[in-house]
């Protein structure tokens, strides 16, 4: 009898490290947090794309997170617009953050941009976000307390850009300058834009060297330029 149960009590011991393995294992699967261990998509090494909520969040909780290859060289940009009817206060929130530990499931680095985004609001039917951070995430939770029920799930649809901080792509700039220009076409002061600094150059169409008598470099006005014009041609000498 004795005998028996040491030869169980061993078998125990030899399992306990793969036990510990496979539950470590399982932690690593839900990287994003504990309110989307049953519904979780994580983004990586993808540079732009779109989803729709009704596809990425079908069910509560759920959460989407894209996550930033190297903060260092890359910045985050998203577009969000916003649903047109059937919106729930506060049951998606938006946020990026540094890390997460399972160990004491807690954020590093959080800062929500739920007062950004201002998803139910109606007054502007598209929002704008820069972040920084290693992730950014949007999370589907329970609504609060006294949201009431409402028909439909109030879709809306994310675009989102991950831009270099140093010589950006053409593509990426083009489409992140139109953003901007979104953006601040529909800022106010109680909505400012979420788009603080880009790494691309959003200017107009650069003008000749005739137009400007070459005083005109690299998307600046030169200093104390005086233009030179060479007699018989339109040519300028800024030398």
């Amino acid at each position: 009898m004795i005998s028996k149960l040491l030869r169980n009590y061993s078998s125990l011991v030899l399992l306990l490290p793969l036990l510990q393995l496979l539950r470590l294992d399982m932690l690593k699967a839900a990287p994003s947090g504990p309110e989307s261990d049953t519904c979780s998509t994580l983004v990586q090494s993808r540079f732009f794309g779109f989803f729709l909520s009704s596809s990425v969040f079908p069910s509560t909780p759920c959460s989407w997170t894209l996550q930033n290859p190297d903060p260092r060289r890359y910045t985050i940009f998203i577009k969000v617009t916003k649903p047109s009817r059937d919106c729930i206060p506060r049951q998606h929130r938006t946020f990026q953050f540094d890390s997460f530990l399972e160990t004491t499931r807690t954020f590093l680095g959080m800062e929500s941009f739920d007062e950004v985004v201002k998803l139910c609001d109606a007054s502007t039917h598209v929002a704008f976000l820069e972040a920084g951070k290693q992730f950014l995430q949007i999370r589907k939770g329970l609504p609060r307390a006294g949201a009431g029920s409402r028909n439909g799930d109030g879709e809306f649809k994310v675009e989102y850009l991950v831009v270099g901080k140093r010589n950006p792509s053409m593509a990426a700039c083009q489409m992140l300058c139109q953003w901007l220009e979104d953006c601040l076409t529909y800022s106010t002061s109680n909505r400012p834009c979420g788009i603080m600094q880009t790494p691309c150059q959003c200017w107009d169409q650069p003008p000749s060297d005739k137009e400007t008598n070459g005083c005109y470099r690299d998307g600046v006005y030169l200093e104390n330029c005086i233009p030179v014009v060479k007699e018989g041609t339109a040519d300028t000498d800024t030398s």
